[in-house]
């Protein structure tokens, strides 16, 4: 089975990787083992931690981090990413939205995280105007969002001094059938039970509406026309759904997203995956890969769970197959290693020094990753695999907790990994 292309991981970076490889032509496969990071990500693509316009702080930031990938990307290509991500995912129905500064996205529990890409449902701050009152509402028995709490931190904030902050509960007879089992009543069982029954006349989402028009009227501030609901009202693009509920209350409803899993994530890889496997994309779930086979410094295929007999031959790789948690890197107890290609890592022998003491230390495991060239081509034995490349959080030399960094650099290593195979780097 040959392919001109083979990117090993399904996240953002190994998604980015594939979009430009098939939409330049190429025959390209995508292996994923399952369920990505992004089913627990906010679905927002952070860039880099600062107040103002990140573009700005980015050129000092890279002189002094050599290493990062995003030096070995450039300030060029980390935008270009960025705007192909925008293209691609507009393309599916789903906007990305932002400023020329990061502006603020609302968590789950109420605090304002800086981002720079957003999908235009989400509850975020801008430079505009804070309401005079905004209304946080769950559906009743919902574990995964509690507004009294988000109220409670979001009302600390100094721009939302003069803001009143209500808190509602949605009671739909509809959803009783999970208080059977609280344990299945997570924010995707109750987005099935909204596509369910949304075709017709949308009995569902007009009951929601006569509810938070309830809400509204019950707080005893009828003005209040901002709302914020968890998100998992569709399991696909929800933007159609939450305009009609604005239509039927006359209220400016966005949402947030929950505990996971997260549905804003899952609606970005799905959004994705259709726009890759719309170009001519080939796409293989719950296949891990497990080994490669090489002639001399050059890749020649991989195989998976399935066989060692079943080859998958290229003439390029991209390894975007994450950090631990995806299990791009393993933790043993004689060192990080990398297990697919057995590749070059970063780490630090004292295994004492991986973490800091308290919490919220630096903790320098965050920094351990797979070690490439200014090319991203992997290293292994100290020298460049010539016809692979690294991408994502599998890459060492950046901490994406500490420079609120992650998804920007999986959206521009996996695009830059990708030119570089085009332009036969």
């Amino acid at each position: 089975m040959k392919f001109d292309n083979i990117v090993i991981g399904g996240g953002m970076a190994g998604l980015s990787a594939a979009l430009r490889l098939v939409e330049a032509g190429q025959k390209t496969l995508l292996m994923a083992s399952g369920q990505s990071a992004l089913h627990f990500s906010s679905g927002s693509v952070d860039l880099l931690e600062s107040e103002g316009d990140p573009r700005t702080t980015l050129p000092a930031f890279m002189a002094a981090h050599p290493d990062h990938p995003y030096s070995k990307v450039g300030m060029e290509n980390i935008e270009a990413s960025l705007a192909d991500l925008q293209r691609h995912c507009a393309e599916q129905g789903l906007p990305l939205v932002h400023n020329e500064t990061n502006h603020q996205r609302l968590t789950p529990i109420g605090t304002l995280k800086r981002t720079w890409l957003s999908p235009d449902t989400c509850a975020c701050i801008t430079d505009a105007p804070i309401p005079d009152a905004l209304l946080l509402a769950t559906m009743e028995g919902f574990r995964d969002f509690h507004p009294a709490l988000a109220a409670a931190n979001l009302a600390t904030h100094p721009r939302f001094a003069h803001c009143r902050v209500l808190t509602g509960e949605i009671r739909l007879p509809q959803l009783a059938e999970f208080s059977r089992n609280p344990h299945e009543f997570r924010s995707a069982d109750i987005a099935r039970l909204f596509d369910k029954q949304s075709g017709g006349k949308h009995p569902l989402v007009a009951e929601l509406a006569r509810e938070i028009s309830r809400m509204v009227q019950e707080s005893g501030v009828p003005d209040c026309r901002h709302i914020v609901l968890p998100a998992c009202l569709s399991l696909g693009l929800v933007g159609p759904r939450l305009a009609e509920l604005e239509q039927r209350t006359g209220c400016t409803i966005k949402e947030v997203a929950t505990m996971p899993p997260s549905l804003i994530g899952m609606r970005m890889q799905e959004a994705l995956k259709r726009r890759f496997m719309a170009l001519g994309g080939t796409f293989l779930t719950s296949e891990r890969v497990l080994g490669a086979r090489y002639e001399g410094d050059k890749v020649i295929g991989v195989h998976s769970q399935n066989g060692d007999d079943q080859l998958f031959e290229a003439d390029n790789f991209v390894l975007a197959s994450g950090s631990f948690f995806s299990r791009g890197l393993e933790s043993r107890l004689r060192g990080i290693r990398e297990p697919i290609f057995n590749a070059d890592v970063l780490s630090l022998e004292e295994r004492d020094a991986w973490a800091g003491r308290r919490l919220f230390d630096h903790h320098p495991f965050m920094g351990f990753g797979v070690k490439t060239d200014d090319k991203l081509r992997v290293l292994r034995g100290g020298k460049p695999l010539t016809n692979l490349y690294g991408a994502g959080s599998v890459l060492a030399h950046y901490d994406p907790i500490k420079e609120g960094s992650g998804s920007g650099v999986a959206v521009a290593t996996g695009w830059q990994a990708a030119g570089h195979i085009l332009a036969g780097v």
